[in-house]
């Protein structure tokens, strides 16, 4: 990511709806599917940590270690004073076979070349039953200004994400698009922002990235609420079409 975007989402992970939201949505499928405890027995792998905004919630489940293929990430996770990280490329990851229980790549995979081959090396670090827990944007023809600037290399289909998992042996859990209420708004003016940029020039169009677009508190408390509340929808539910996806794969036992 550019180095405006690292310091954006430093400033607001904590408060922008947008961060509060999928880290509710994760955390529920988390507890769905390792549950809390047990912190001494497993050892988890957050892919891509970024500046290390789920590194706190995922040591409820056990010791995590967060990497991520630039050092500018690892040094705000160190300094947040997360100890266990590691500089590396998704497809070729510096672990033994089967050294996890989980892994995490929360919108990680879109930013790789080599998606496919990540998940396999994902596959082959996971433990038997072992879990990968993955999220990412939907669909390419909303592929716009942030993706560049963020570095996305793709936006999948639900059925795309999913059937590159199950190419590498993985079995699918847990399969759904996110961001979902919020999507009727969200389409419409994302299309409009792409048709006004096309028209910009591009030394116009700025370095920051859509989240750190000023809007009021209570709006922002709003629309985080809106959002979390997937987290139970989600529990029972997959929804058809969103802003994003996620899903929980698992390594056969």
């Amino acid at each position: 990511m550019e180095d405006s975007v690292y310091q954006e989402f430093l400033e607001l992970e904590a408060d922008h709806w947008w961060f509060r939201g999928r880290r509710t949505i994760f955390i529920a499928l988390l507890d769905r599917f390792l549950r809390r405890g047990q912190r001494d027995q497993r050892l988890l792998m957050d892919l891509g940590c970024g500046v290390g905004g789920m590194l706190g919630p995922m040591a409820e489940y056990g010791r995590v270690v967060g990497t991520d293929v630039t050092f500018r990430g690892l040094e705000h996770c160190a300094r947040r004073g997360f100890e266990r990280l590691a500089a590396c490329h998704g497809p070729v990851l510096p672990f033994r076979d089967g050294s996890f229980d989980c892994v995490t790549a929360f919108d990680a995979l879109e930013h790789i070349d080599d998606d496919v081959g990540t998940m396999a090396e994902i596959f082959r670090t996971l433990k038997p039953g072992g879990y990968l827990v993955a999220s990412g944007p939907a669909y390419m023809f909303l592929y716009a200004q942030q993706d560049r600037i963020t570095h996305h290399v793709r936006r999948y289909t639900l059925g795309e994400f999913t059937g590159k998992a199950e190419s590498v042996g993985f079995r699918i859990e847990k399969a759904t698009y996110i961001n979902v209420l919020l999507f009727p708004a969200i389409l419409p003016a994302v299309l409009l922002l792409k048709a006004w940029q096309k028209v910009r020039k591009p030394t116009d169009q700025g370095a920051g990235s859509n989240v750190g677009i000023p809007i009021p508190t209570w709006l922002n408390d709003a629309l985080a609420a809106v959002f979390s509340s997937e987290a139970k929808l989600f529990a029972r539910l997959s929804a058809p079409c969103g802003h994003s996806l996620v899903m929980v794969a698992q390594k056969p036992a």
